[in-house]
């Protein structure tokens, strides 16, 4: 598992690539060691993930019947809807590369969307963790979550434009598939796992 040096390391690359200089790639480690090993971006966010299904999980609570219980078995299920949300892009964009006609950058898209996954993930723990510990500021907190998730977006188009070779319509396209897909899958798998109150 990489350490934080290390981490730290390819997230200053990947600061390069989303400020568009082109010496970011160098930060990252491109070779199929560096493709496999940036896995463990996922177990890097999982301090984040925690923080975010706790708070999710304080959501259910309050909208369910009294009574309701939501106990690892829970905590399970945002897991797997996680996991999901994280490697259905990632295969789509994997099976799309030769039709598409840019498989000769599928390992370096694969490797910086791993990496960027990490400060996505803690900023989008921010307004999850604020609506945790001050709850009267629920509204706040949906508001700054909209933030991130907009700044998010524009942040991995850059990154993705950057490692596609600078084309625009291919990198407006992939962002589509890196943002899109999850969506639709994780609201699917909540309705199908139970995690979504009513």
């Amino acid at each position: 598992m990489p350490g934080l040096d290390e981490v730290l390391h390819y997230l200053g690359g990947i600061w390069h690539l989303v400020r568009y200089r082109q010496d970011g790639f160098r930060w990252l480690d491109l070779s199929w060691h560096g493709l496999l090993r940036s896995f463990w971006a996922f177990v890097w966010c999982l301090p984040a993930l925690v923080v975010i299904w706790a708070s999710w999980r304080l959501y259910y609570l309050g909208r369910m019947p009294e009574g309701t219980t939501a106990g690892a078995d829970f905590i399970l299920k945002m897991f797997v809807i996680d996991v999901a949300g994280w490697l259905l892009p990632l295969a789509i964009v994997t099976l799309l590369a030769r039709p598409l006609g840019y498989a000769q950058h599928v390992a370096t898209l694969i490797i910086a969307s791993n990496w960027i996954a990490v400060p996505f993930a803690y900023a989008t723990a921010v307004p999850f963790a604020l609506a945790l510990v001050v709850p009267a500021f629920a509204a706040f907190s949906g508001l700054l979550l909209y933030a991130v998730f907009g700044a998010s977006i524009v942040l991995q188009y850059r990154l993705l434009w950057m490692c596609v070779g600078k084309q625009t319509l291919l990198a407006a396209t992939l962002t589509a598939l890196f943002v899109l897909p999850p969506l639709l899958a994780g609201q699917g798998l909540q309705v199908l796992l139970g995690t979504l109150p009513g």
